[in-house]
């Protein structure tokens, strides 16, 4: 990802988050790191690909699955209800309530996976995409995590 890729995916991310974006205006350092995390995130599952639809029962740019948009609380678009038929879908493919379906999944299964003493942007990565039960597995390998290490490598090098 080059400079300019990494500072409009960084625009990009900071009108993504909702919740994360009151932390930034409180002066929270650690909500910005989360709307960086969160747009990596998204980069390395689907290059943020807000048309992407829904492909084998994931949909939308996180790819969020059925079981995965229930553990998060089966947040909704405004005026829709999670009992209404296509909430899922609506809510997965529209991109701020993907996002907000993420931060609660991340929140609820939020762990140390790499057993490094912290919380970070890492094991964020590995809950979302391993599942907030298994998220201890090796991901080094994966395109998913290069994409991601490689996205995070660039927006580090941005703030210097």
């Amino acid at each position: 990802m080059d400079r300019a890729n990494a500072a409009s995916l960084l625009l990009l991310l900071l009108g993504v988050g909702t919740t994360w974006s009151l932390l930034l205006l409180r002066g929270d350092p650690n909500a910005l790191d989360m709307e960086v995390c969160m747009g990596c995130i998204c980069e390395a599952t689907t290059n943020c690909n807000l048309t992407i639809g829904c492909t084998r029962g994931l949909c939308g740019p996180f790819l969020v699955s059925r079981i995965y948009w229930d553990e998060a609380g089966r947040p909704v678009l405004p005026g829709d209800h999670p009992s209404n038929r296509g909430a899922y879908h609506r809510c997965v493919t529209e991109p701020y309530c993907a996002a907000t379906a993420v931060r609660r999944y991340l929140g609820k299964y939020a762990q140390d996976c790499d057993k490094n003493g912290r919380v970070d942007c890492d094991d964020y990565a590995k809950i979302h995409y391993m599942g907030g039960r298994q998220c201890r597995a090796n991901m080094q390998h994966l395109g998913y995590y290069k994409v991601f290490r490689e996205c995070r490598n660039s927006i580090q090098q941005l703030n210097g």
